[in-house]
C-alpha cells in the first residue's frame, strides 16, 4: 500500500504546530492528517533541517580556512619578494640558497610563540617554522605555475652568487695590486707593518678597494667605456682600520687609487664588467618578481585554481 504523502501546506502546519508544543492527536485533529504520518514526515523535515545546518556550517568553516589559506599565500609571496635583495657587498658570506633559508626559518605567518624557550625547542621551533613556510611556498607554486615565471628566482640565485664569486676574483686582483704598490712605497710599508700584520692590512686595503667598486656598480656610476673608482676616506675609515690618522688614510687612499687604476685598465676590468652584468641580472629578477607576487595579481590566479592544501 503506497504510503500516504502530506503536501507542502500540510507539512508547513504541522511543523508550526509541533513548535508550538502541540501533541501529535492535536496536531491529527487540527490538520486532517494522521498522526503517525504527520510525525513521519516532521522527522523527516527535522532530519532535512538538520543535514542542511551541517552543510552550512561545513561551507562556512571551509571558506574560512580557504580565506586563511590565501592569506597565507599572499603573506609569504609578499615576504619573499621584500627578502629578495643584492648581496650586501664584497663581504657577503652567504649564498643565495643560505640567503633563502634564513627567510623559511622567520615567523611569516605571524604565529605567537612562547617567548622562554630552551636550546633544543627554539631548533625545534626553527625547524617547524621552516617545513610550515616551505608547504606554504610549494603551495603557492602550485597555484601560479602555470602563470609566474618561477626561473626568474633561479636566475636570481644564480646572479647572487656570481656576484660572490667576482667579489672574490676581485679582493685576489687587488691584494695582488696593492702589494706591487707598496713594494714601491717604502715609507708607507714600513709604516703599517709598525702597526699591523702586513698581509692582514694588504687583504683590508683589497676589501676598500672592491667595497668602492661595489659602491660605484649599485649605484650605476660605473662606466665601463671610462672606468674611474675612488675610495673615499669613509670607506678607507670603516673598513681598513689601520691609522687613526687622517693624513696616513689619506695616503691610503692614494695608493688604493693608484691600484684601481691599474686594475681597471688590466684584464680585471672584465671581472668588473661582469659584476655589473650580475647585478642587472640580479635586479631584473627581483623587478620581475616584485611585481608577479604582488597580492594583486596573486588573487585571481590563487581563487581560479586549487593546490593539495586547498580547504575541500
Amino acid at each position: 500500500m503506497k504510503k500516504r504523502e502530506i503536501s507542502p501546506i500540510e507539512l508547513k502546519k504541522v511543523v508550526e504546530l509541533r513548535k508550538l508544543d502541540a501533541t501529535w492527536t492535536e496536531i491529527e485533529r487540527e490538520t486532517k492528517v494522521e498522526r503517525r504520518i504527520a510525525k513521519r514526515a516532521y522527522d523527516e523535515w527535522e532530519r532535512d533541517q538538520k543535514m542542511k545546518e551541517q552543510e552550512k556550517v561545513r561551507f562556512r568553516i571551509a571558506a574560512e580556512a580557504f580565506h586563511e589559506h590565501v592569506n597565507y599565500l599572499i603573506r609569504l609571496a609578499e615576504a619573499l619578494s621584500n627578502h629578495l635583495s643584492l648581496p650586501i657587498g664584497p663581504d657577503e658570506a652567504r649564498s643565495a640558497d643560505q640567503h633563502i633559508s634564513n627567510l623559511w626559518q622567520m615567523n611569516i605567518l605571524e604565529e605567537t610563540k612562547p617567548n622562554a624557550l630552551s636550546q633544543a625547542d627554539r631548533v625545534r621551533q626553527i625547524r617547524s617554522t621552516e617545513r610550515l613556510n616551505l608547504m606554504i611556498f610549494n603551495s603557492l607554486q602550485t597555484h601560479t605555475g602555470e602563470k609566474l615565471r618561477w626561473h626568474a628566482l633561479d636566475e636570481w640565485k644564480e646572479a647572487w652568487d656570481s656576484c660572490r664569486e667576482l667579489f672574490n676574483n676581485l679582493k685576489i686582483e687587488g691584494r695582488r695590486g696593492v702589494t706591487n704598490i707598496l713594494n714601491e712605497e717604502p715609507d708607507l710599508l714600513q709604516e703599517i707593518e709598525s702597526r699591523s700584520q702586513k698581509e692582514a692590512a694588504i687583504q683590508r686595503i683589497a676589501r676598500a678597494m672592491v667595497h668602492a667598486i661595489w659602491e660605484s656598480v649599485v649605484e650605476n656610476k660605473f662606466d665601463p667605456k671610462c672606468p674611474i673608482v675612488k675610495v673615499s676616506y669613509e670607506v678607507i675609515d670603516g673598513i681598513v682600520a689601520i691609522f687613526t690618522e687622517k693624513e696616513l688614510n689619506e695616503s691610503l687612499i692614494v695608493l688604493c687609487d693608484k691600484a684601481l687604476e691599474i686594475l681597471l685598465k688590466e684584464d680585471t676590468i672584465d671581472l668588473v664588467k661582469k659584476l655589473c652584468d650580475e647585478v642587472h641580472k640580479v635586479r631584473k629578477a627581483m623587478d620581475e618578481l616584485a611585481e608577479n607576487l604582488n597580492r594583486l595579481v596573486l588573487y585571481p590566479i590563487i581563487l581560479h585554481t586549487r593546490c593539495g592544501l586547498c580547504p575541500a
